[in-house]
């Protein structure tokens, strides 16, 4: 059975609205214990605008696991101007080159404008994690089996 107050259908299944009092009582429960977990080995807070270190650079190029998620972006931003697997188009080839990382990371990090050809920033879509993955994977198509 449903009764209509000021616009609103009650039932017997209804939750009543609760005052501010017990309103404010869960907010400050809910932040107690949200602090609580990340005091007690909860998931930190990472800042993720914060800089990369050289060595959490490094890290990030050794690993196998960031050269996939950087294959993976190559894959939807980059394959369109050199290529699958780095065979080049109409920019250049990247396969069986070397490059300084450095290098690389700047150039994704900043574009580049060589004539006509023009190679977009990325720094504003992507976190340095994942240009460093980016970089990652591209250090990779320096030592495949074959070259095209």
């Amino acid at each position: 059975m449903s009764r209509i107050f000021g616009g609103f259908a009650v039932s017997s299944y209804a939750i009543r609205p609760c005052g501010w009092r017990q309103y404010s009582c869960v907010v400050l429960l809910l932040v107690f214990f949200n602090m609580n977990s990340s005091l007690a080995g909860g998931d930190p807070v990472v800042d993720k605008n914060r800089a990369i270190s050289a060595e959490e650079a490094a890290e990030i190029m050794a690993s196998p696991k960031s050269a996939a998620a950087g294959e993976n972006l190559y894959n939807q931003v980059c394959v369109y101007c050199h290529g699958a697997k780095g065979v080049g188009g109409k920019a250049r080839k990247m396969q069986c080159r070397q490059y300084d990382s450095q290098y690389l990371y700047k150039t994704i990090s900043n574009g580049k404008k060589r004539g006509s050809m023009v190679m977009p920033s990325w720094k504003r879509s992507f976190s340095e994690q994942v240009r460093w993955e980016l970089v990652s994977y591209i250090d990779t198509l320096k030592s495949l089996e074959t070259c095209l």
